[in-house]
């Protein structure tokens, strides 16, 4: 039980460290694409709807 406790622990401490993101990119869906595929990575598309 302390050894499931402990995992969990240091699973929401290193979730909360690696969700840092000071340099967001901003600008075109079509300029992310662009510089993704330049870097060979992902493209994450964050939005939010007001209802």
């Amino acid at each position: 039980m302390k050894k499931a406790l402990l995992l969990l622990m240091v699973l929401v401490l290193a979730s909360a460290a690696f969700a840092q993101a000071p340099n967001w990119f901003k600008g075109t869906l079509d300029e992310a694409i662009a510089k993704a595929k330049v870097d060979h990575k992902l493209v994450l598309i964050d939005f939010y709807s007001y209802t």
